[in-house]
């Protein structure tokens, strides 16, 4: 596995379960409220930029800002995730398209924004994490749900969950 979904980095960060649903495309509940809210704050966030920009039919780079690429989020509540899931973005750029910039992470609601830089450093914690879900998504069944506090608001929460009864 040389590349991935980015996603699936952001969920393995968060929930490595999720990430290995994801992967083996077993989707989450689409209709699921917060997922609907993320939907709408990207939407209305930012309308002067050039958004969703395809790459590779991998990559959806939110936007697209003069030098750099920019990654919408609802909420930092997943910060390292997201950074690491816009340094993904970075790192792909530079090795498949030979296009070095910037990212910067967006939290529209709490006006917060976090410049991403690539560094070497930067470069290999991309490379141990993508051997690192290259040997979850090889199995052949996904981890055991593994109650977090943030397995309430997860569109999987269900899924996972059906028969805890809760």
């Amino acid at each position: 596995m040389k590349y991935v979904n980015p996603y699936i980095i952001q969920a393995y960060l968060t929930c490595p379960r999720e990430a290995w649903l994801e992967y083996h495309s077993i989707s989450s509940y689409q209709d699921q409220s917060l997922l609907i809210l993320g939907r709408l704050i990207h939407e209305t966030s930012y309308k002067r930029d050039k958004k969703e920009v395809l790459v590779d039919n991998l990559l959806k780079v939110d936007i697209v800002r003069d030098e750099l690429v920019a990654e919408v989020k609802k909420s930092s509540r997943h910060k390292k995730a997201a950074y690491m899931q816009l340094a993904y973005y970075l790192y792909y750029l530079k090795h498949e398209k030979g296009i070095t910039t910037k990212g910067l992470l967006l939290f529209p609601k709490e006006r917060k924004r976090e410049e991403v830089v690539l560094t070497e450093e930067l470069e290999k914690e991309i490379e141990k994490l993508l051997g690192d879900i290259e040997n979850l998504v090889q199995k052949e069944s996904p981890p055991l749900p593994r109650k977090t506090r943030y397995c309430k608001k997860c569109a999987f929460y269900e899924f996972c969950y059906a028969d805890d009864g809760e």
